[in-house]
């Protein structure tokens, strides 16, 4: 599957990625700082990150998969929470 995705669900189509918030760039996120040292690779690496999880996420759209993105700061902050948001989510995915 293109992006190697955390979970799949085959009797949904739907996948779920779990990004961590660093490595992924979430923005306004607390857990998201840029780099201070050796701030051009790491910024070429996270950016490259972004990238390559936009065209993951084109191609399994193509192929009618569902995509749910998990941020780790929401499992953090309120897991149960989340859970049921997500189980939400997959819901109404499948219904649509």
């Amino acid at each position: 599957m293109p992006g190697k995705p955390d979970i799949v669900l085959p009797k949904f189509k739907t996948v779920i990625f779990v990004h961590g918030c660093f490595w992924h760039a979430h923005g306004g996120c607390k857990y998201y700082r840029a780099p201070k040292s050796n701030t051009d690779y790491w910024m070429q690496k996270i950016e490259k990150n972004i990238t390559r999880d936009n065209e993951h996420q084109k191609l399994l759209k193509k192929m009618n998969w569902n995509i749910i993105v998990v941020w780790e700061c929401e499992l953090r902050s309120d897991a149960t929470g989340r859970c049921s948001d997500l189980i939400e989510q997959i819901v109404k995915k499948v219904n649509q």
